[in-house]
């Protein structure tokens, strides 16, 4: 019998600090977070960029924007930003060089300005004694002048987050809010029980990030509608929804998850998720552990109704007595580790009356089973809905997850040790704040 799904999306990351002496290169980018500088480090003051501050005696001043100790003196030297040190300084990567008191308006590299201790950098700049980094922004301002006391503290390394700010979970961290998710950088855990939700279901579903950094949900579902249309779907979401901003049916944010998706199908050359050890205990009259995927007609981050156009989904285990909803599809796609015979198909798919998509149902040949470990490969499965499906290429894949449709009278729970989602040789797991 049909079921339906509903879901979400974003984007993130994060970046180290660099210092005197010991460093770690910056990196990450965020489309939406805007960046933000903050106060100096010890040992003096100095802005982004603009002209050149006054130096003073001794110290050295460390990678990315402005930095928190004593720059320049005779002899010491600027690297990557700023401006020059003093007589006889040498500057590096950027800024304006030497002469006696540095030159004019040096530039800011690899990011803002260095926060002060506890306080807070953009992505790739440095930050002071516990600063914390959050992603974007630029250096900027006129240059202040740097006083003596030595060279900048050691940088720290706060808390990355999401584009709307949600910090990544620590192993021991659970959920069990409706629709709550917990950020593991490029994918989230979502506590989705859309199923529940409508129908009013008495339903604890909790979601973790277990110590041991494994993933998983547990669940406890009574009798709540036996048409087995309206399942729960705990899950791990790489990418966004595909039913744009402000939709009844997104049941997870609308931003994606990671910069890799969403893509359109032309441009993907390679796809795939890759399991270890996903393990289900999950007893139900309806159920499943499934890779999904959804196609949508245009881009749902640049278009609030970007015409949802296809679910699709594959089966490694299932309630082998699903007698209300029998194959009636042939076909099959090798895709990685396995073969998946195709179902069921439908055209008019969804339980929204206004909206409907298609639908394209896949089970592992050999299933099911309750352990999958191995490589579902995307990609021929790409390739068979635009030659046998009717998918254009110039769609686009919106996201990937991995769950587990719940219906009624369900129990049990489903735990994973990693997972990895690629897409053009970039390959994505689960990051865990410290």
């Amino acid at each position: 019998m049909p079921w339906s799904r509903l879901i979400r999306f974003g984007g993130y990351f994060a970046t180290c600090a660099m210092l005197l002496h010991c460093s770690e290169a910056p990196s990450g980018d965020d489309d939406d977070d805007k960046g933000k500088s903050g106060n100096n480090g010890k040992g003096g003051s100095s802005a982004s960029g603009g002209n050149a501050g006054t130096p003073a005696s001794g110290g050295m001043m460390a990678k990315g924007g402005t930095g928190g100790g004593t720059a320049g003196g005779t002899g010491g030297s600027v690297m990557n930003g700023g401006t020059g040190g003093g007589t006889g300084g040498s500057v590096m990567n950027g800024g304006t060089g030497g002469g006696t008191g540095g030159g004019t308006g040096g530039s800011v590299m690899n990011g803002g300005s260095a926060g002060s201790t506890g306080g807070s950098i953009s992505a790739g700049g440095m930050g002071a004694t516990g600063g914390s980094i959050s992603s974007g922004g630029m250096g900027g301002g006129s240059g202040g002048s740097i006083s003596t006391g030595g060279m900048a503290g050691m940088a720290g390394t706060g808390p990355i987050t999401d584009s709307m700010g949600v910090p990544l979970a620590k192993p021991g961290d659970t959920k069990m809010g409706s629709r709550e998710f917990l950020n593991l950088g490029d994918m989230r855990l979502i506590a989705n029980k859309w199923g529940s939700d409508k129908n009013g279901c008495n339903t604890t579903l909790t979601i973790s990030a277990k110590q041991d950094k494994t993933l998983g949900w547990t669940i406890n579902r009574g009798t709540c509608n036996p048409t087995h249309e309206t399942p729960d779907y705990p899950e791990i979401e790489f990418g966004i929804h595909p039913f744009g901003a402000g939709s009844n049916l997104a049941t997870s944010p609308s931003y994606s998850s990671t910069m890799i998706l969403p893509k359109q199908i032309k441009d993907i050359t390679s796809a795939s998720v890759t399991l270890d050890n996903l393990n289900s205990t999950i007893s139900a009259s309806v159920w499943n552990t499934d890779f999904e995927m959804w196609i949508s007609q245009k881009n749902p981050v640049t278009e609030s109704n970007p015409g949802v156009f296809m679910e699709v989904m594959t089966f490694w285990g299932w309630n082998n007595d699903m007698n209300d909803w029998k194959c009636d599809a042939s076909g099959s796609v090798n895709a990685g580790d396995k073969s998946y015979n195709l179902c069921h198909t439908s055209d008019s798919w969804g339980s929204d009356p206004s909206v409907k998509w298609r639908y394209r149902q896949f089970r592992m040949n050999g299933g099911p089973t309750n352990n999958f470990s191995g490589k579902l490969d995307v990609k021929p499965i790409l390739d068979w809905l635009v030659q046998q499906a009717g998918v254009s290429a110039e769609m686009w894949v919106t996201r990937f997850e991995v769950g587990s449709e719940i219906d009624d009278n369900g129990q049990g729970g489903v735990n994973i040790k990693n997972i990895t989602f690629e897409v053009n040789g970039q390959s994505r797991s689960p990051m865990f704040a410290q």
